[in-house]
C-alpha cells in the first residue's frame, strides 16, 4: 500500500511539475486580443505567422497591433496565425496555410533555396536603415570582459533556427573560441528565455537580438559583443500569394513610415523591431549572413 501511495505521489510530482514548466514555456495564460474592428463580416481573411523568436504572448502583444493596422489599410481580416517553432512556420508558409509571413535571416535564406518566397518589406531601425545587430550578454556583475573569458563558461544560444545562434557561434570562433572550449551550451526555444536564464544564472552568456539585449539591460544585463549588421527581419509572401494581393499589402506596409510621422499613429505598444514603418526589402541584402552560413557549412 505504501508503496502505491509512493508512486502515486511520484507520479502527481512529476505531472505537476510538467505542467507548470509548460505553462511556463508557453505563456498558455496570453489573454486574448481585443479585436478593434466591428464589422468585418464578408472580408477574406489573411493569416500572418511569425517565427517564434518571443514567447507566444509576446508575439501577440507586439504584432496584433500591426493586424489591426493591415486590417484598417487594407481589404482583409489580418489574422496571427502562431507555430510552435520556426520551421512550423516555414511550413506555414510553403504549403500555403499562410499568405505572409515574418521570418529571421536563417529561415528566409533556407527557405529560399527551395520555395520562391518574396521579401515584400523590411522594418527600419530608429535610424530609418535597415541594419539589425545581435549582442553577446552577460549579468551586469560578471567578470567575462572579453569573448576569450569565455572559455570554460556555459552558453545559452537561441534556437538553431535563428540566425543569431549561428552568429554567435562564427563570432566566437573568430575570437578563437569553439565549442568544445565552453563546459556547457544549449539552444532554447526564444530570445527573451535566453535573456532570462543568463540574468538568473543558468548560464553565464548567451546571444540575443539587440532589440531583447536593450530591453534586459536595465534589468541587469551587459552587452559584451556586439556582431556586424545584419539585415532586419524580411517579412515575405508565400509564391501562392497573388500579385494583386502581394502589392495591396506592401503598399500598406511601406506606407506606414510615413504615417506614423504625421502622428495619426502611434506604435509605441507594438514589437519594437516594427515601430518605425518599413522600407522595401530585397534578396542582395542577405549576402552577408548567406556567406556566413556558407563559411559554418550549413549552406553550400
Amino acid at each position: 500500500m505504501n508503496v502505491r501511495i509512493k508512486a502515486f505521489g511520484l507520479v502527481f510530482i512529476f505531472i505537476s511539475i510538467s505542467l507548470i514548466g509548460y505553462m511556463l514555456a508557453m505563456d498558455i495564460e496570453t489573454p486574448r486580443p481585443i479585436l478593434k474592428h466591428d464589422n468585418l463580416e464578408g472580408r477574406e481573411v489573411v493569416y500572418f505567422g511569425v517565427i517564434s523568436r518571443y514567447t507566444p504572448r509576446s508575439i501577440i502583444e507586439g504584432y496584433q497591433p500591426l493586424m489591426d493596422y493591415l486590417t484598417d489599410k487594407t481589404p482583409y481580416h489580418f489574422k496571427l496565425r502562431l507555430s510552435r517553432n520556426y520551421l512550423e512556420t516555414v511550413r506555414q508558409l510553403t504549403d500555403g496555410d499562410i499568405d505572409f509571413a515574418s521570418l529571421g535571416n536563417y529561415t528566409y535564406i533556407k527557405t529560399r533555396l527551395d520555395h520562391d518566397i518574396k521579401c515584400i518589406a523590411m522594418p527600419i531601425n530608429a535610424r530609418g536603415n535597415l541594419e539589425n545587430y545581435d549582442d553577446i550578454i552577460v549579468p551586469f556583475n560578471s567578470p567575462i570582459h572579453t569573448l576569450s573569458d569565455l572559455r570554460g563558461r556555459t552558453f545559452a544560444f537561441a534556437s538553431r533556427q535563428s540566425f543569431s545562434s549561428w552568429m554567435a557561434i562564427w563570432m566566437l570562433h573568430e575570437a578563437g573560441v569553439n565549442l568544445s572550449d565552453l563546459s556547457e551550451y544549449k539552444h532554447l526555444s526564444y530570445h527573451d528565455l535566453v535573456a532570462e536564464k543568463v540574468l538568473r544564472g543558468d548560464f553565464d552568456a548567451g546571444m540575443v537580438k539587440s532589440v531583447v539585449a536593450h530591453q534586459y539591460e536595465a534589468r541587469g544585463l551587459r552587452i559584451l559583443a556586439r556582431s556586424p549588421a545584419i539585415p532586419s527581419v524580411p517579412l515575405v509572401a508565400g509564391a501562392h500569394v497573388d500579385s494583386s494581393k502581394l502589392q495591396v499589402v506592401q503598399t500598406a506596409l511601406l506606407n506606414l513610415k510615413s504615417i506614423i510621422e504625421t502622428g495619426a499613429i502611434t506604435t509605441d505598444d507594438w514589437d519594437s523591431e516594427v515601430v518605425h514603418g518599413f522600407k522595401t526589402g530585397h534578396d542582395s541584402l542577405f549576402n552577408f549572413p548567406r556567406s556566413i552560413l556558407t563559411q559554418l557549412e550549413l549552406i553550400h
